[in-house]
């Protein structure tokens, strides 16, 4: 009988999500992130190039997340991940609609636009989020609360590649980052500021490689995130190479 032979190196390519079996050797790395993401809330993750910065988040963070390996106020992880390429606010405005089930991008797109706090606004109007303290959910019945409760999840967004905001000319034309950009990086660092002080549950990663870290100056108030809370993936050693 034939069987399908699966190999378990993705090569230059990162691990994605499904393939989170074949992805070793990163058990403490993971249990790192973890631990930091769920004390800020937020989580630049940096790395020489090709040193597994998103397997690391697509194929440690998420599945550990997901198994319950994350302390959050729900069980459940509705995940935005976008890739700035040339249209930053476009693409994350695609990625929070389809992690929100929301059918309309376009309306998603015009919130964002007003920038500040319309990220945790966006969230705090979807099924995703329950206010304990509203009314409605403090007189509804057992068997309501827990259908509310199985439609609520946590909101991980994660910006991939994040040096694209410097390496693409529409995001950072002649060395200053665009309008987009800016709109952009305010909205998730704001949301980062709001998350922490009430206590939301939205976590935001960023992967970007080492060698840009300087250039990150260019966005106001990013590098002091990047001290509040980085993640350098360092090169696996031979034990965890076996």
């Amino acid at each position: 009988m034939d069987s399908e032979t699966i190999c378990p190196y993705t090569g230059l390519r990162s691990f994605s999500e499904d393939e989170s079996l074949y992805f070793k050797g990163r058990d403490a790395q993971i249990m790192k992130v973890i631990d930091q993401l769920e004390q800020r809330k937020f989580l630049m993750v940096t790395g020489a190039s090709g040193d597994g910065k998103s397997s690391l988040i697509f194929a440690g963070l998420i599945p550990q997340a997901r198994a319950g390996f994350f302390k959050a106020t729900y069980s459940g992880w509705n995940v935005a991940s976008f890739r700035p390429e040339r249209s930053p606010l476009s693409n994350m405005a695609k990625a929070l609609a389809e992690a929100l089930h929301h059918e309309d991008r376009a309306s998603i797109e015009n919130e964002l636009s007003h920038g500040f706090s319309s990220l945790t606004e966006i969230y705090k109007s979807s099924s995703l989020f329950i206010d304990q303290k509203d009314p409605s959910w403090q007189g509804a019945t057992p068997e309501s609360k827990v259908v509310l409760d199985r439609a609520a999840g946590n909101l991980l967004i994660i910006v991939d590649q994040f040096e694209e905001f410097f390496t693409n000319p529409e995001n950072f034309p002649d060395g200053v980052p665009s309008q987009d950009a800016r709109l952009v990086l305010n909205i998730l660092l704001e949301t980062v500021k709001i998350s922490l002080r009430d206590d939301l549950s939205i976590y935001i990663v960023f992967t970007m490689r080492s060698d840009y870290i300087g250039q990150c100056a260019a966005f106001r108030g990013l590098p002091e995130f990047i001290g509040f809370s980085q993640f350098f993936v360092p090169r696996l050693q031979r034990k965890e190479l076996q």
